[in-house]
């Protein structure tokens, strides 16, 4: 079963252009703020432009390598290394071979200099990268964008599941505080999860199946998830805080009061 709101939930295959695309924003989604595009490059497609003039955005390569020109800056981008950007940034991004970019956005009016942020070193950051609970709800969670970064609005993660196990888990919500968004990868066929998000369990907002490089939006409700036996679900976690005065800390959350003590 999947059921939808009046505004679409779930996007499928968001991968599948190349160049930079808007994959959702609040114009095709319940969203005020939160916005989503993915830039694909090849040797076919090697190059794409980029602005963001009055937004900031988390660029994080999933796949491949390539270059960023930001300005007068210059980063090499291998998985999962990420860039913030403040407002107001222009320049390129190109690869001789193949280059996969998710980008997060928030609408900012801060200004400052573009932070490169190396996986190597969020990875040896125990603030950063945890190890989340036991079987069945293990995972391991990286946060790309937190307070290492002088975001106003964004948070970022990457979530890595234990095959066949829970996620986002006990069930929380936090709709006063942040809009999200989950977008699956490396998980090639026949891997898929199942991803749900209810306020009341008996009427789900969605309950369906999600593949690699679907995306689901989470405007409200609680939102855990599981992955099929012998395969994990990994997704990428966007956020942005409704309103830009908010504390932007992703553990200001409301966890399903029956799996409280969880």
């Amino acid at each position: 079963m999947i059921t939808m709101s009046e505004h679409k939930l779930l996007f499928r295959n968001t991968a599948s252009k190349k160049g930079r695309h808007w994959i959702i924003t609040p114009d095709n989604s319940d969203l005020e703020a939160l916005g989503y595009a993915r830039i694909v490059l090849d040797r076919d497609v090697n190059e794409a432009k980029y602005t963001n003039p009055d937004f900031e955005a988390a660029l994080i390569c999933l796949k491949g390598s390539g270059t960023v020109s930001i300005g007068s800056k210059t980063f090499e981008v291998e998985p999962y290394d990420a860039i913030f950007l403040p407002p107001g940034q222009s320049g390129s991004i190109q690869t001789s071979s193949e280059l996969d970019i998710l980008e997060s956005t928030a609408p900012s009016d801060q200004t400052g200099d573009p932070v490169f942020i190396p996986f190597e070193e969020v990875n040896k950051d125990e603030e950063l990268t945890q190890m989340l609970q036991s079987p069945p709800s293990q995972r391991k969670l990286h946060r790309i964008i937190d307070d290492n970064v002088p975001a106003q609005r964004l948070l970022c993660g990457l979530d890595f599941s234990k095959e066949g196990n829970w996620t986002s888990w006990a069930p929380h919500e936090h709709t006063a505080t942040k809009e999200e968004i989950y977008v699956y990868f490396d998980m090639p066929e026949p891997a898929f999860g199942i991803q749900l998000i209810y306020e009341d369990i008996e009427n789900p907002e969605f309950c369906g199946p999600v593949k690699n490089d679907d995306a689901v939006v989470i405007k409200q409700g609680y939102h855990p998830n599981v992955s099929i036996p012998g395969y994990p679900i990994n997704f990428v976690w966007i956020m942005a805080t409704v309103d830009a005065d908010m504390d932007r800390s992703w553990a200001d959350v409301n966890t399903q009061p029956e799996f409280a003590d969880y």
